[in-house]
Parts: C-alpha cells; structure tokens; sequence
C-alpha cells in the first residue's frame, strides 16, 4: 500500500498539468474563437475549437496584438512543437486543388440615413449582408474563410482613387443544403450634396472572396463588377482604411479622408 500512495501523489500533480489551455482568440475584425493553440509553424497557427474539438489554421497577423504577444510566450514553453509542420494555406504555384462547390451568395446592401433629412450634408450608415448556400447534396464546406471589403469614393474625386473602408475576415462552414449569413459592421459615411461644394466620402460598393482551406478560390463577387478581378490585390492589402487606385494599388502617401468616415 505505501508503494500506491508515492503514484496517486504523482497522478494528482500531473493531472491539472495535463488540462488543455484554451483561450478566447480576437481577430483584427473583432470575431471570437475559444480554442487551444496547438500548433506553430511561421506565420500559421494551428487552433483546437473548444466547441466542436476542429483543427483551424489560421495566420497569426489576422489576430489582435495579445494574441500575437500570448501566441510568442507559447512558442518559448513549447519549443519541441514551435517548428512542426501544420497544414497551413498553401503559397501560390503550389497551392491544393481546389474543391469546386456550387456556392451561391445572395447580397442584400442596407443603409440608414443618420443625417438631416433636409440640407447639403448628409450622414449614411451602410452594411452589406451576405447569405451564402452550399448547393451541394452532400459536401460540407468546412474551414472555409470568407473576406469581406467594404469599398468608398472621395465625392470631390469620383473618378479617382478608391478608398478601402475594412476588411472582415470570417469563417465560412456550411453544411450540405445549407445557408449562413454574415453581416458586415457598420460604416457611417458623410458628404455633400452640394455639386458647387463637393466634398466627403461616399459608398463605392464591395468586394466578397472565399477560399477554401487551402487557400484557394472558391467563389469572387464584386460591386461593380470589374473589382473582382483584383481578388489577389486585395488579399494582400494589410492595413485599412487606405487609398487604392481603381486596380487596388495600395497609395501609402495618398492622403485618407478620415474625417468624413466612422465605424
């Protein structure tokens, strides 16, 4: 019996040890996710949902700056797993197949008017809510991840450089005849009516990318129609708000109209 109690002393330490650390992760769009960081490997990290026990992977620069700060402790206590390799996004020319989905995406744009209903200045608040069906009889669409851009004009430039509102990156798993919804957050833009004294910012339209886990292309639409060909530029926009010209070149010393645009 003494050679029994040295072990259950033993189990009793190690057994809070063993408890799986999880936390609730904050993305630069402000979604949630409770999860377990299990994995790094460069820029990806690899998350165990607590609520379904699924692997994710996602990039550690699309995570608020705590998470970045926890993210690096983690990776000196575990330097054994810090470098493993993750199935992370593939880079391009090396990419997985991409699945193909019948994936159909209905847009409906809302806006409110939070200004004077009469005078020259103006004040709209605008979101886009996108229902997304996965038309397929019997595929899941699973770790998928949607990005959604927000798109504005300088109303004193309307044939001018465009100005990126921000970028929501959420995630998209669909079951098989299944829809989602994801709304974009508010954007409340002001200008004026006044053709004589042009100024302000006004809505442009949108740009809505999803990819699947491998990174690859799943389904592109835009309004207008002609920005959804510059799924590519956009994905590598880091910073918003920011002026682009009408190919989404990121203008860094372009001069932003922040005083006409609030979130």
């Amino acid at each position: 019996m003494r050679s029994v109690r040295p072990l259950l002393l033993l189990s009793c330490l190690i057994a809070p040890m063993a408890l799986a650390e999880t936390r609730v992760f904050v993305s630069l769009a402000g979604t949630l996710l409770e999860a377990e960081l299990t994995l790094v490997a460069g820029e990806s990290v690899t998350l165990k949902r607590s609520s379904d026990q699924q692997l994710l992977v996602v990039n550690f620069k699309t995570l608020c700056k705590e998470d970045g700060e926890y993210i690096a402790r983690w990776q000196q206590q575990h330097t054994d797993m810090a470098t493993a390799p993750t199935p992370a996004p593939a880079s391009e020319g090396t990419s997985a197949p991409a699945q193909k989905y019948r994936l159909a995406c209905q847009t409906l744009p809302a806006k409110s008017n939070r200004g004077p209903v009469s005078g020259d200045y103006r004040i709209f608040e605008y979101t886009y809510n996108f229902n997304l069906s996965n038309r397929e009889v019997v595929r899941d669409l699973e770790n998928a991840r949607g990005l959604a851009v927000t798109l504005g004009k300088n109303v004193a430039d309307p044939n001018g450089d465009l100005v990126v509102l921000q970028k929501e990156e959420f995630e998209v798993n669909i079951r098989a005849q299944s829809k989602m919804v994801h709304t974009t957050q508010p954007v409340r833009l002001s200008y004026s009516q006044d053709p004589d004294v042009p100024y302000g910012v006004k809505s442009y339209g949108y740009v809505l990318i999803i990819r699947d886990a491998a990174g690859n292309l799943l389904h592109v639409e835009a309004s207008p129609d002609a920005s959804a060909k510059y799924a590519k530029e956009i994905l590598s926009i880091s910073e918003t708000p920011c002026m682009v010209d009408r190919e989404f070149k990121v203008k860094p010393r372009a001069d932003l109209p922040l005083g006409y645009i609030t979130f």
